[in-house]
């Protein structure tokens, strides 16, 4: 009982000191909380959205969250335990022994994962509740009410009771591994100037590079994400290498110039120098906390708004009704894949009457679909190979008749039977001739853009193309030559579709898509396409995405705070008698503020500018990235990112206003 009351005693009046710790720990509580009440709350099965798929996403949100609240806590400890340490040292010095003074230090991280708990769960309930509606609003739903459930509680009260335990075992050890004098004199434990190596210094520079190479260079396709992986962690590594020894190296290298004997030049570069080994590793986890958050939210902000726009692009129709022939057999062509268009108009026209909705404004036409191709760079290509949309050399084609395109507005010159136009989507291909499975074809010219066709409803972000052949004949042929190339068991082999578009508003649309699929028909297979659906339904899954990369880029922004908060308190402390001393041997106030100044936006500024280098070099491969989910619209990646850079600027530079009085308040208290 008695330690405990020691504990409880120790807390209440060194309070100023765990202050900060507790502001950590119950920030990184009430961040989980958030997440996992809203991925196990009831409500979300009440919303109009895919609750299990919304549900994981959220929960991959706090699995990436576990670890960093973990990280974050224990940075913090060490601050804390650093203030301690000399009164543990002066109890084990008056005869408290080390077994007794580790008890004192357990009761008072009890007591902490008490306080913790509860201003977590007070300011957690509160803010998950606001964020929920903020969450129910970008998915358009009409539940506001978030339960609270068990599930919700457990996990951020298992990572945090993990974290204590660990700092349970750091305190220990710190204890029991440590003499009464090293405890005391721990606080006052100076740097020794750190030696520039270099060899490290080239070799972070070396893996930055490698890291920005691979991220420039990546292909598109599925081992972009790979890519991406793997130049993060050298890009990574090589930011705490470069803090840690090309920053000593380029000041030891200001010492040798004249104006390094300049009062505000002098003590800022020993300052910095002498201290670099702790400050390098808070500099890289600023700047790495940065940089994630960024590409966070340019991502997650990309993927809302781009695969909106990129939907409206690839389906300009609200509604499109699609069938096949159904045909037994592996044999089918792609001719036997179509049904008759009698066939097809009068199960348009069936539905059309049963849903009680006019289509006298839609257009019918065939659906040949895409494919990518080998295309090399020649002025007249011969295409004999179909491959993978990620494959070298590869591009998306799709053939489409000029009546087509016609019929959905657009001026096409006439063409004869040989002779074809080409339409890029994405790329700059232009020939004289191709030959399309032995086929020679003349090309007229290219086509102006095109009105009212999904140009890039197949295109994963490779280069992407479009024949315009004279009519569906001709298509046709084209296919044929294709298929009877590949028909040997190849799954690439086209098949064809007949496809009725329109515009309707959301009611009709529903109405009809209903009508069409409920026909029964056994020559026919029916599909149908609702973009008022398709786009709730996407855009559900993305609000999740967009609500953790929301919330993650909030808790890596307080967790830069956070970060920096302690470096100011730790270093103001350290330097408050070494400015003190340089009043008193003639340093004016004028030129110990400015050194101040110089000091601070040195340590701040460097981090911000950093980690907007390293989305610069991340920019590539998050593009490509983002094209496998459709989003390919390059201005429209250049305009968020733009926007979300000078948000965190600003952010950051209030942290910089807000915690830069925390160094100034304790220098100047000797000044």
């Amino acid at each position: 009982m008695f330690y405990l009351k020691l504990a409880a005693r120790n807390i209440r009046q060194s309070f100023k000191n765990f202050l900060p710790f507790l502001l950590a720990t119950s920030t990184m509580f009430v961040m989980s909380y958030v997440l996992a009440a809203i991925a196990f709350s009831p409500e979300l099965n009440q919303l109009q959205i895919q609750p299990k798929a919304v549900s994981m996403i959220l929960m991959v949100g706090l699995a990436i969250l576990a670890p960093f609240s973990i990280g974050i806590s224990v940075y913090a400890y060490r601050f804390l335990l650093k203030k301690r340490s000399r009164e543990f040292g002066l109890y084990d010095v008056l005869g408290l022994g080390k077994r007794q003074i580790t008890i004192v230090a357990l009761y008072e991280l009890g007591m902490l994962f008490l306080f913790t708990m509860g201003i977590g769960l007070v300011f957690g309930i509160s803010l998950a509740k606001f964020l929920f509606l903020i969450f129910v609003t970008i998915l358009g739903g009409h539940v506001f009410n978030l339960s609270l459930t068990i599930l919700s509680i457990l996990e951020p009260l298992a990572v945090t009771g993990i974290t204590f335990i660990l700092l349970g075992i750091v305190v220990s050890w710190t204890i029991r591994h440590n003499s009464s004098l090293s405890l005391l004199h721990s606080e006052n434990k100076g740097e020794r100037e750190p030696k520039a190596r270099v060899k490290l210094a080239f070799l972070g520079v070396l893996l930055l590079t490698i890291g920005y190479y691979m991220a420039v260079t990546v292909k598109t396709g599925e081992t972009a994400v790979k890519m991406f992986a793997i130049s993060v962690l050298l890009v990574i590594a090589g930011t705490y290498l470069f803090y840690m020894t090309f920053t000593i190296w380029y000041l030891q290298h200001q010492k040798k110039g004249r104006r390094y004997y300049r009062p505000e030049k002098f003590i800022t570069t020993n300052a910095m120098l002498y201290r670099m080994k702790q400050n390098a590793i808070g500099l890289g986890n600023i700047t790495i906390l940065i940089t994630m958050t960024i590409v966070t939210l340019v991502t997650t902000v990309m993927l809302q708004v781009g695969v909106s726009q990129a939907t409206l692009k690839n389906m300009p129709y609200t509604t499109t009704l699609n069938a096949l022939g159904q045909h037994s057999g592996e044999e089918m062509s792609s001719k036997d894949s179509l049904p008759s268009e009698k066939q097809f108009n009068r199960a348009v026209v069936t539905a059309a009457q049963q849903s009680n909705v006019s289509v006298t404004k839609g257009i019918s036409y065939v659906d040949f679909g895409s494919q990518s191709v080998k295309v090399n760079d020649s002025s007249h290509p011969k295409i004999t190979e179909i491959t993978q949309p990620d494959a070298k050399n590869a591009q998306t084609v799709e053939i489409i008749s000029r009546q087509t395109l016609i019929k959905m507005g657009n001026n096409v010159p006439d063409i004869g039977k040989n002779e074809v136009l080409i339409h890029n989507d994405n790329g700059h291909f232009n020939p004289d001739s191709i030959t399309w499975f032995g086929h020679q074809l003349v090309v007229r010219g290219e086509t102006d853009a095109l009105k009212n066709f999904p140009i890039a409803q197949f295109n994963s972000g490779n280069a992407s193309f479009i024949i315009v052949a004279a009519n569906d004949q001709v298509v046709q042929q084209l296919i044929d030559r294709q298929n009877r190339i590949i028909r040997d068991g190849d799954p690439y082999q086209l098949l064809p579709a007949r496809q009725f578009s329109i515009n309707l508003n959301q009611t009709d649309s529903a109405k009809l898509v209903d009508a069409f699929t409920k026909l029964t028909d056994e020559n026919m297979a029916r599909y149908s396409v609702d973009r008022y659906s398709y786009l709730k339904e996407t855009l559900s899954t993305l609000s999740g995405f967009l609500f953790i990369g929301f919330t993650l880029g909030l808790t890596f922004v307080l967790g830069a705070a956070l970060i920096i908060y302690y470096k100011q308190i730790a270093e103001g402390e350290q330097d408050r008698e070494a400015f003190r001393i340089l009043q008193e041997v003639g340093l004016s106030k004028k030129e110990v503020s400015r050194t101040i100044n110089s000091q601070i936006r040195l340590l701040f500024f460097t981090p911000i500018i950093i980690a907007v280098i390293h989305f610069a070099g991340s920019y590539v491969m998050v593009s490509k990235i983002l094209t496998v989910f459709g989003v390919a619209d390059s201005q429209l990646m250049l305009t968020v990112s733009a926007i979300v850079i000078v948000v965190i600027i600003l952010l950051y530079y209030i942290i910089y206003k807000v915690t830069s009085r925390s160094y100034v308040k304790i220098v100047q208290r000797q000044v």
